[in-house]
């Protein structure tokens, strides 16, 4: 029998016995694949598993030769080893890896626990046999930490259930043994603890088990500050009180029920792409007595539950089902008594008769939908059911939890969204499998990005995905893309659907009824947030609007499902934020769009400073939050305030030119179209002129640069700083170097006055730079470059220090320290990372290339450029890369690639005028056209001119067949 073993060393054994793997890489890569037993795994992750630290110069040859060598090591077995490109896998029964096989017994024992306590402490017994060790051993500390970490919780909370199996069953002196052993092996876990206290309770030693609890206590308070959870605490009460009950034991058969399980609603077909959430609850529930299913409308509460109760009944669970949707308040504990079976006598009060007669006879699973209807009548009924009948678990959904003292909240989110045209993903799944009108297998890759489209814009929310997909019939996927703006009025689905279920509108309709007045109207003022927000952005935006307390009813909102939240921020479901919008009138959306853009843009005008200290990482976060805001802001200002749109271009300068922000770089060239006087104007005008020179419009550049001095009042003027950085930018790239170094000299006598700092050291610094272009001043840059590290390091700022590794990498290049030039290349992208310094970090790369292009190994050099010319598509630097195309002819006529050489050639002598010709790129370029005129001869001028005539995207994409093609060659 063929197993594979990971709990503990990795070991193979097939029928003639043990098998050797050999090397570390054979048995690394085997580990690979089995934490993904039949999957995929794609050749790129293996190679980053087996050399972490660095890549062969040919890694998918290295690993196709470890593949090899594993393959021929497992002899027989060597077929579960399947190349399937774009990666391989191992093809194995899941009974046949250990790992898998601990994990379906545990989740077999945890079903079983309720109904037959014995039978699942002997699947314990088997399934924590399979361990010889930690899980997979030598590589818990690499890539297998996660699923290593995973499986060692596990196996705890293997032994944990084990020990509370035997204290179920009634074998009293083996649960003290096993919590014993649990509580030393992990003396700050609770459970263990609350395990021991119940044993050493159950075995008649009530004053060691009060003594556990002392302990336990005194141990996390002096450890880590902390006290025992609400619930042990609880439980040393009702020890002290004698109120608990000790086990006898456990029959395998339930007990009489006062009242036989009601038909359960049927369930309407598979329920797709909720497996992990259905074992999570199925896992709580075996754990916790009362659960409550939380989550928005329309996200598939009610259906979780219903195949959850289905799989229980199935298993011999007794399962009952109150829908209360209907429910009034007054008849809630009739209500339960009817789903239940049960006889009340009349009584004055209803819900004790109730919980007597459950006490004792009742062992199952009861759910309660749709709980939200009646909360404050359910809660304290629940609360006392949950303690009077301790073989009852109840399972409730609700779109906000009841707040009862054992409860225990499971939060279902919409389906994970497709980020690309996924047939795998679950909310694609959905709409696959709900359309009746189309033929999955049959679609294009274009009509599956066209239903991840609609998957996304419905929130992931699977009701609005099942009313869309119905739709298909009717529309075809395309139409119904184009329609979705009606998204709440989506209609259709099932026939046999609960009255509530059949539109999107009427599920959300059914919530915002459910909110108070000072709810619904905090909940529709909302809607002005385009994205994730904060509660100070809250309190800015709406209080103005008459919102007193708006922190507690922001909870409130998020706690009824209406608003989401996570880590400090809040956000609304597009759905929802659509519905929401609709409950606004035009002028006070219109008030309320003015505050958020005033409020937005005074954010961005305070984090100004942060972007230029060392916190500037710090900074950059806050402003990546603020994405979806300054949108919106920059929208209503462009449409109603100018002066504010001209505010929030000069205010993004920091951010937007060096993270190379094209979207926001280009406010400035809307502003500069404005006739308006503003002090904002000349930063604007020079954020203007970044962005015309990136698309490669240099002389648009160098006019909207000199606009920009001329509106601050001229070149003695401190706000026309940016733009003179800019005219200095210019020059240099035109190969002006001492025009260059003036302005850079002025810039920084500018900022210094003031008091910006870090901008006057960084100009300094790019005096330098010029100084490195220039045979006549490298010298003098060589000299100062280190004090000017030194003030760099000890400024702190991330950007700024990146600029001064780059630029002492251009000096050391100049002075043809290729090494040292290397090195401080990767000091700048090493220190560019931090704070997102996408035109720093990617010039240093760029100029690294320049390097590796003249003397570096060829086939990594080409590699190299490959990534380049990506990295400067994707920023949309126009200007950048037609100068490292410069380059990239110089490594294709190294590598003899003269045709495509000349053609890339061609293309940038034609577009001279749009990219920087500054130092040694004019002498290196030009001696790799002469070399191509040489060995081309007359052929050369041809594919000159052929070149001229490519666009920039047609060279671009030249450039990256070129690539290609010579490293097919090398």
């Amino acid at each position: 029998m063929t197993l594979f073993r990971l709990l503990g060393p990795l070991e193979v054994e097939h029928d003639d016995g043990p098998i050797a793997l050999g090397g570390e890489r054979a048995r690394a890569l085997l580990t690979a694949l089995l934490l993904q037993p039949n999957s995929l795994v794609p050749a790129y992750r293996l190679i980053e598993v087996l050399w972490p630290n660095a890549t062969p110069d040919n890694p998918e040859n290295a690993l196709h030769q470890v593949v090899a060598r594993l393959r021929s090591r497992l002899g027989p077995l060597g077929r579960c080893l399947v190349t399937r490109p774009p990666g391989y896998l191992i093809e194995a029964e899941p009974s046949l890896i250990d790992t898998e096989r601990f994990e379906a017994a545990y989740r077999e024992a945890r079903s079983r626990s309720i109904q037959n306590p014995a039978g699942a402490a002997v699947l314990l017994d088997e399934a924590l046999a399979l361990w010889r060790g930690p899980a997979y051993a030598e590589f818990a500390d690499g890539f297998a930490r996660s699923a290593a970490t995973r499986l060692e919780e596990l196996r705890l909370a293997a032994y944990q259930d084990r020990a509370a199996l035997a204290l179920r069953c009634g074998a009293v002196f083996e649960a003290v043994t096993r919590a014993r052993q649990l509580t030393e092996a992990e003396p700050l876990r609770e459970r263990p603890v609350e395990l021991l206290m119940q044993a050493l309770y159950a075995d008649g030693r009530t004053s060691d088990a009060l003594e556990a609890y002392r302990a336990y206590r005194d141990r996390l308070a002096d450890e880590l500050g902390l006290d025992p959870s609400a619930e042990l605490a609880q439980l040393e009460s009702r020890i002290l009180r004698d109120e608990v009950e000790r086990p006898r034991p456990a029959s395998r058969s339930s007990s009489p029920q006062a009242g036989r399980p009601r038909q359960l609603p049927w369930r309407p077909g598979s329920m797709l792409g909720r497996e992990r959430e259905l074992q999570l609850l199925r896992d709580c529930l075996a754990e916790r007595r009362l659960v409550t299913v939380v989550g928005p409308g329309g996200v598939g509460k009610t259906r979780l539950a219903l195949e959850v109760a289905h799989q229980l009944a199935a298993q011999g669970t007794s399962t009952w089902w109150a829908d209360l949707t209907t429910v009034t308040p007054e008849r809630v504990v009739a209500s339960l008594a009817t789903a239940l079976g049960a006889e009340i006598p009349v009584d004055p009060e209803p819900a004790g008769s109730l919980i007597v007669a459950l006490a004792a006879a009742y062992r199952g699973l009861m759910v309660l939908d749709n709980a939200e209807t009646v909360l404050a009548e359910l809660a304290p009924v629940v609360e006392q059911l949950a303690d009077a009948a301790p073989q009852l678990t109840i399972l409730a959904t609700s779109r906000e939890r009841l707040a009862v003292g054992p409860e225990h909240v499971h939060i279902l989110s919409p389906l994970t969204l497709p980020e690309v045209a996924d047939r795998e993903n679950p909310a694609v799944r959905l709409f696959l499998e709900r359309a009746p009108a189309l033929e999955p297998d049959r679609l294009s890759a274009d009509e599956v990005d066209v239903v991840a489209d609609i998957c996304r814009r419905l929130d992931g929310l699977p009701l609005a995905i099942e009313l869309g997909a119905a739709q298909t019939r009717s529309f075809g996927v395309r139409e119904l893309a184009d329609r979705l703006d009606q998204v709440l009025d989506l209609t259709g689905g099932r026939r046999t659907a609960d009255a509530r279920h059949r539109t999107l509108r009427t599920v959300v309709d059914w919530s915002y009824g459910l909110l108070t007045e000072d709810e619904a109207q905090l909940f529709a003022q909302l809607s002005v947030f385009p994205g994730r927000f904060s509660l100070d952005q809250v309190e800015a935006v709406c209080a103005a609007a008459g919102r007193p307390d708006l922190a507690s009813q922001l909870v409130r909102l998020v706690e009824q499902c209406m608003v989401q939240s996570a880590s400090g921020r809040f956000w609304l479901l597009d759905t929802l934020r659509a519905y929401a919008s609709e409950r606004l009138d035009q002028a006070m959306r219109q008030r309320l769009r003015e505050r958020h853009a005033h409020d937005t843009a005074a954010r961005v005008s305070a984090l100004r400073p942060g972007l230029r200290g060392p916190e500037e990482a710090v900074a950059v976060a806050a402003v990546n939050e603020l994405e979806a805001d300054l949108q919106v802001a920059w929208a209503y200002a462009v449409e109603h305030d100018r002066a504010l749109g001209i505010q929030l271009a000069a205010d993004i300068f920091d951010y937007a030119y060096l993270r190379q922000r094209g979207d926001l770089m280009a406010w400035g060239l809307t502003v500069a179209a404005w006739d308006i006087e503003h002090p904002g104007l000349p930063r604007a005008l020079a954020l203007a002129a970044t962005a015309a020179w990136a698309a490669g419009r240099l002389v648009e550049a160098a006019e909207l640069a000199e606009r920009g001095v001329k509106a601050a009042g001229g070149l003695e003027a401190p706000e026309a700083a940016l733009a003179i950085l800019q005219l200095g930018n210019l020059a240099m790239f035109a190969g002006r170097s001492d025009e260059a170094i003036a302005y850079f000299r002025r810039g920084a006598r500018l900022e210094r006055a003031g008091g910006n700092q870090t901008i006057a050291l960084m100009d300094e610094i790019s005096v330098c730079q010029a100084q490195s272009y220039d045979a006549g001043h490298v010298a003098e840059a060589a000299a100062s470059i280190g004090q000017l590290l030194e003030r760099a390091r000890a400024n702190g700022n991330p950007s700024c220090l990146t600029w001064a590794h780059y630029i002492d990498g251009e000096i050391k290049h100049a002075l043809g320290d290729l090494p040292g030039a290397q090195e401080a290349y990767r000091a700048a992208i090493a220190a560019g990372a931090e704070a997102e310094s996408r035109l720093l970090v990617t010039l240093a790369r760029s100029s690294s290339v320049t390097v590796s292009a003249q003397h570096g190994a060829p086939a990594e050099a080409l590699e190299q450029f490959r990534r380049v010319v990506d990295e400067w598509e994707n920023i949309g630097n126009e200007a950048a890369q037609w100068w490292t195309l410069g380059y990239l002819v110089v490594l294709l006529v190294r590598v003899g690639s003269a045709h495509d050489a000349a053609l890339l050639a061609g293309a940038i002598l034609g577009a001279r005028e749009r990219h920087p010709r500054f130092g040694r790129y004019e002498t290196d370029v030009g001696q790799a056209l002469a070399d191509l005129r040489r060995r081309l001869g007359p052929t050369a001028e041809a594919m000159l001119a052929k070149g001229a005539a490519l666009s920039y995207a047609d060279t671009v994409d030249c450039a990256r067949a070129a690539i290609r093609a010579a490293q097919t060659r090398a």
